[in-house]
């Protein structure tokens, strides 16, 4: 009732979750554009420190470095799929703020573009094929 009264369409529960995603989506996005990894540096994923293989999402963190640094190509080199999970981070992050900052025709907009749960998972089973490819091939 207290939501209705200050004019907010979105429960507590939902900012609240907004507000995480906000910024740790943030987050991402500052150390992607603030880090340059160089291609011999220190192994940040734990799989890969662990096993020696690495995982499916291996390479992303330099990868949306790469992004945010214009290098596109140098992005797909490191995960293929990377400039996707960019793209969709970039949607989840606008429907976010949307959220916190209560504007709901721009969180419907932006809602639309957020990948559905068909195509999330078929990203899933097309970054799980990745993986055995790149296992397979020693890449």
């Amino acid at each position: 009732m207290q939501e209705a009264l200050n004019g907010s369409f979105y429960s507590t529960a939902a900012r609240r979750w907004a507000w995480l995603v906000l910024l740790g989506l943030s987050a991402v996005f500052a150390t992607s554009a603030l880090w340059r990894p160089s291609d011999n540096g220190i192994i940040l994923c734990p799989f890969r420190a662990i096993t020696g293989y690495p995982c499916p999402g291996c390479g992303m963190t330099r990868a949306f470095s790469a992004i945010a640094h214009g290098e596109l190509w140098r992005a797909v080199r490191y995960n293929p799929l990377s400039p996707l999970l960019f793209l969709a981070f970039i949607a989840i992050w606008a429907g976010a703020a949307a959220t916190i900052l209560n504007w709901p025709r721009v969180r419907a907009l932006v809602m639309r573009l957020q990948p559905s749960a068909l195509a999330t998972n078929v990203l899933l089973v097309i970054m799980l094929a990745w993986w055995v490819v790149r296992l397979a091939i020693g890449i």
